[in-house]
């Protein structure tokens, strides 16, 4: 299973993406950069979303036409993607129109709700009028169950309390286990240190494609030339250092 961008460029007014190459296989892909470099549009073609002015997105050497087959896509803000007058209708309504039996919707609705800490008592209830927290959960849920072998988040630990962080994390983990593939846009170098691998997007092009401990590296050695301290690469030569550094002291 391998997707993969090849030269894809595409320009919207002042914003571009510039001859993006890549593949991606099983595993936690994370995408990091600054505010407006392209993380968002990058998901998006990945998925299907949209196509490129240029350039082919493809899986498993063909050419891949529309949205990508076996895909759930987490937006920023995926209680936008409610829309059913209850909870059990929004999660279920995917694997309804696929036409799974009633007991296997069901079974999966009440892994994924467990799964997600929405109770029995709330499935009949609107979404629109639980929590915030709860919304963001059945949404997630409602994409979740169908079990795509491609996930696609963006910015998922925005808003998230420290349970729903941690659950998220077991997510990532349960999938990457199953050998599915995950692509998370985020800010967040917790969520991109647990990765196996960090793409960085800088004004539309690719400026690094790595493991998270060389991004740290490259972070640590930045950080202690900043501080005017020895340089150096290993973070518990770096703690040491600021240690020193705060207490006015030479760092030997």
């Amino acid at each position: 299973m391998e997707l993969s961008l090849s030269h894809a460029s595409l320009k919207r007014d002042t914003f571009h993406l510039s001859d993006i190459s890549i593949s991606i296989g099983a595993g936690l892909t994370a995408i990091t950069g600054k505010s407006g470099s392209g993380k968002t549009t990058l998901l998006s073609l990945l998925a299907g979303l949209i196509r490129p002015d240029e350039g082919k997105l493809s899986l498993d050497g063909k050419e891949v036409e529309g949205l990508l087959p076996s895909c759930g896509i987490i937006f920023q803000h995926p209680e936008r993607q409610l829309f059913a007058s209850t909870v059990i209708e929004d999660v279920s309504f995917a694997l309804r129109r696929s036409g799974l039996d009633r007991d296997e919707i069901v079974s999966r609705c009440e892994k994924v709700l467990s799964l997600m800490d929405i109770g029995k008592e709330k499935w009949n209830e609107s979404p629109f009028f639980l929590s915030g927290g709860e919304r963001r959960r059945v949404a997630a849920a409602g994409v979740l169950v169908t079990e795509p072998s491609f996930l696609f988040m963006d910015e998922p630990t925005v808003g998230l309390d420290s349970a729903s962080y941690e659950r998220l994390y077991g997510i990532l983990d349960s999938y990457r286990k199953e050998s599915r593939c995950v692509v998370i846009v985020t800010h967040d170098q917790e969520i991109a240190g647990f990765a196996d691998r960090v793409i960085v997007l800088d004004d539309g092009r690719i400026s690094a494609d790595c493991l998270p401990s060389d991004i740290l590296s490259s972070d640590i050695v930045r950080l202690s030339e900043a501080l005017g301290i020895e340089r150096t690469s290993d973070y518990n030569k770096l703690v040491s250092g600021i240690e020193a550094f705060c207490r006015g002291r030479k760092w030997n």
